[in-house]
């Protein structure tokens, strides 16, 4: 590690407790700081059109906020972000709109969520200070600072009329990063800028192999990761011959200017190159701390319905700790994780202002809502949140659940997004209970799936449950179709009585499973990226209404199913 590195992993260190700190006094009195946050964002924007109508400024306690401005949701801000787009100021916010973050659209219609400097600002100070601080704590290992991977991209995808930025949330926070990249991640910032996945996810694991003393991998989603092994499963050899060699594979598509360009920063290594190869060749479970012996953790969302990669990715970096990071949203951040090894989140009180809506009220319209300094452990609520960039009392569409108090501050998990349920005759199937299904049903059969969705299919009297599922490709304990479904189905009904008691009472028809071929869930992440998902972070719904998504899962079950 070279002086300058080591330096500014003592600046950052001392940023990041500093950070750390302030975060620590902030959940000493949670509730209080969280509608302190809220009349400060009603203060800075009181004279934009939004906070005028609903007189922001006479509004001097969450009573009166929450009676006088109503529950919204992305629908009631559409004509604002129009005139927003076409060049209009302090409409949502006081602050210009500097960006346009894209959702991925794969639970509806691609919302564009107003971004400003200063929301940019506290999630990238989130994401790049205050994450690292409370993991120092966590994990002594962590302390030691270094270079790691990043999966992450920085592609716009292009301008409103008013000549706005848009494309993933992420990407924006990435840009405004740049000049900081290069003293803590690998890969060149070229290669964030790169949009095909397959060459980019090479180019990661190029510039990382290079770098013995890798300290963590960092990638939005546990998915993002398990890709990467993939890559490097399918390819290794290749680059442990461009290490040897100091050059890019010409195998590689890429651009002429970039490829020189990055291959100057490439040095002949051949003793590295053998040192990879030799590893290869003993296989890749666990082969992430036999290439980096460095690797102190691997940071990346594993819970809620990213759980279903868990096992593979624990099969690369065995006993690894696993860091959750951060919990987010394209509109707000939310909690950070307080523990590794646990997807669990200290709601953050100066991210925004929260407030939670008792899951058993989140059907109505205008229900009443809880501050996050009422809420009760083990109760499940959806979230409410007002933003600094213009969103307010707007219904998030997340469901999570307590878990535990940190302070004064709720300890979250997150469940699963509302109206992602298999609902036929009013069993209401959660998205949790068909992964805990799911879960138990691999398990008895000894078996493991690439990736999976569902649909609600009502083209017979009762409907019924389908499961699309790619199993691995060396279909470990998987033996037919038809056995397989009935142990799901068992899973189903424990994870669900009333589900059991809706197929007993032939109000719901048995599930069936189609297995789809190899690298089907690629293509449907390809489609989801044309529509504007961000490369790195796109998730594959669990419950596809799509016409267009599920012609391609049609498309490409396997025959003999």
């Amino acid at each position: 590690m070279g002086i300058m590195q080591r330096a500014v992993n003592w600046i950052y260190a001392l940023a990041a407790d500093a950070f750390y700190k302030k975060f620590r006094n902030d959940t000493l009195r949670a509730g209080e700081v969280n509608r302190e946050t809220l009349q400060e964002i009603l203060k800075v924007n009181s004279e934009t059109v939004y906070g005028q109508m609903y007189r922001f400024s006479e509004i001097h306690d969450t009573v009166k906020f929450k009676r006088e401005v109503p529950l919204t949701a992305y629908a009631d801000y559409e004509p604002y972000i129009d005139e927003i787009a076409a060049g209009k100021e302090k409409v949502l916010t006081a602050d210009p709109v500097m960006y346009f973050g894209l959702s991925s659209g794969t639970t509806g219609k691609q919302k564009k969520i107003p971004m400003t400097a200063h929301s940019r600002k506290s999630v990238n100070m989130a994401m790049i200070f205050l994450q690292h601080g409370l993991l120092r704590q966590a994990l002594k290992a962590a302390r030691k600072g270094g270079k790691g991977l990043l999966l992450m991209n920085m592609l716009q995808s292009g301008s409103t009329p008013g000549g706005i930025p848009t494309g993933a949330a992420t990407s924006g926070g990435a840009q405004s990063m740049r000049k900081v990249l290069p003293y803590f991640w690998t890969s060149p910032p070229e290669v964030l800028a790169i949009p095909e996945q397959d060459t980019a996810n090479y180019l990661h694991l190029l510039f990382a192999l290079t770098e013995q003393n890798l300290t963590y991998l960092m990638s939005p989603f546990s998915s993002g990761i398990v890709q990467l092994f993939g890559v490097l499963s399918q390819k290794g050899s290749q680059l442990a011959e461009d290490i040897t060699q100091g050059h890019i594979s010409r195998e590689l598509y890429l651009d002429p200017e970039i490829k020189v360009f990055l291959e100057q920063k490439l040095k002949a290594n051949p003793q590295r190159g053998s040192e990879i190869q030799k590893e290869l060749e003993r296989g890749m479970e666990g082969i992430a701390s036999r290439l980096w012996p460095e690797l102190s953790y691997v940071s990346c969302v594993c819970g809620g319905s990213f759980s279903i990669y868990e096992d593979k990715l624990k099969y690369f970096i065995g006993n690894t700790p696993i860091n959750s990071a951060i919990y987010g949203a394209t509109e707000a951040l939310i909690g950070l994780a307080p523990e590794v090894n646990q997807p669990t989140y200290v709601i953050a009180p100066r991210a925004a202002y929260f407030e939670f809506i008792p899951l058993e009220d989140s059907e109505l319209d205008e229900p009443s809502t809880f501050d996050l300094d009422q809420l009760q452990v083990g109760q499940a609520y959806e979230i409410v949140v007002t933003t600094w960039a213009g969103l307010y009392r707007y219904r998030l569409g997340d469901i999570i659940k307590v878990a535990g108090i940190y302070n004064t501050s709720p300890i979250v998990e997150f469940i699963c997004r509302k109206g992602q349920l298999l609902n036929l005759t009013g069993e209401k199937t959660s998205e949790a209970a068909v992964q805990q299904a799911l879960s138990m049903a691999l398990k008895a059969s000894n078996t493991a799936i690439e990736d999976y969705t569902t649909t609600l299919d009502l083209g017979t009297i009762t409907g019924h449950y389908n499961f699309y599922l790619e199993i691995s490709p060396d279909r470990r304990g998987f033996k037919e179709i038809s056995t397989f479904r009935n142990t799901l189905e068992s899973c189903l009904t424990q994870a669900n009585p009333r589900y059991g008691a809706g197929v007993e009472g032939n109000r719901i028809s048995p599930c069936e499973v189609k297995l789809v071929q190899h690298g089907t869930f690629q293509k449907v992440r390809q489609e989801l990226i044309k529509r504007g998902a961000s490369v790195t972070q796109v998730k594959i719904p669990r419950l596809i209404r799509d016409q267009y998504l599920i012609s391609i899962l049609e498309a490409h079950i396997e025959k003999h199913s």
